[in-house]
């Protein structure tokens, strides 16, 4: 059956279908496939997963950090403005598809989902390194989220998402991932997990979100700092450090080792104890 997955906290109770808070203040319309078995697609078909938006493609060699002309839309030069419409950026593939999780997609999708899976990324490690004036900050004091850095290895979740939803769930990621941090999309390669259903060999093309150079929501603090803004800031979502606990809860409901995220969750608590 097509099911709607939410992994880490306990979701809200209600009418019995429950929907995570969202990262963003849109989300697409909800489907449930009543009665139905979600048949397995092929993986071969998903290496040929869409090109994104030329013009998107070029931002991410030819923008400046530095340039004072802000356009309309340019996620990684600066936000887009509350009421302004995100264009169509990333390509609608005309067959099922993936989406990354290495951050708050890991618990909190906000969209409806046929399968999870445990997922391994080369080549770009997890770093709280993404400034965040909305969901988890404020301009006045920006909070942190998760952003992917080249280098290393990193563990996520990969869920995959109907062709008949994407247009929905493409629009929506759109607006969470780029109206306010400077993120790019980019399709990558992922290897599944703790899987005995595949062999090592399979992997899955999933579109994910990193954090170029020239990202204006790009920062590199130290361990310290990073744990005295999660202990401190809160924005449109909740609190900083709850970003941190759902993550590492996350993490752990698919079997993956939060690693360091471990230590940095001790020291949090231990300062907004002493505060």
């Amino acid at each position: 059956m097509s099911t709607r997955r939410r992994l880490g906290p306990t979701p809200a109770s209600g009418s019995g279908r429950s929907r995570p808070a969202r990262e963003s203040t849109r989300s697409p319309p909800a489907r449930t496939a009543q009665g139905s078995t979600a048949a397995r697609i092929s993986w071969s078909s998903l290496h040929k997963s869409p090109p994104l938006c030329a013009s998107m493609m070029a931002g991410e060699s030819s923008i400046s950090k530095a340039s004072a002309d802000v356009t309309p839309f340019d996620p990684l030069r600066g936000p887009t403005p509350a009421g302004t419409t995100i264009p169509r950026v990333i390509d609608r593939p005309g067959h099922d598809f993936w989406v990354f999780g290495y951050g708050s997609l890991i618990w909190n999708p906000g969209f409806d989902t046929v399968e999870s899976r445990a997922v391994r990324l080369h080549g770009y490690h997890r770093q709280f390194c993404v400034r965040s004036v909305v969901y988890r900050g404020t301009p006045a004091d920006p909070g942190l989220v998760m952003g992917l850095r080249p280098g290393g290895q990193v563990a996520g979740v990969a869920h995959r998402v109907r062709a008949t939803d994407a247009d929905a769930v493409l629009t929506y990621l759109e607006d969470r991932e780029l109206r306010h941090e400077g993120y790019l999309p980019r399709w990558l390669k992922l290897h599944p997990t703790g899987d005995g259903s595949r062999s090592s060999g399979d992997v899955i093309e999933a579109l994910t979100f990193v954090v170029p150079n020239g990202s204006h929501s790009l920062v590199a603090l130290s361990d310290e700092a990073i744990a005295g803004v999660l202990a401190r800031c809160s924005g449109e979502n909740g609190s900083n450090a709850d970003y941190l606990f759902n993550l590492n809860a996350g993490l752990r409901a698919v079997g993956v080792d939060p690693g360091q995220l471990v230590a940095l969750e001790r020291r949090v608590r231990a300062l907004m104890a002493s505060s």
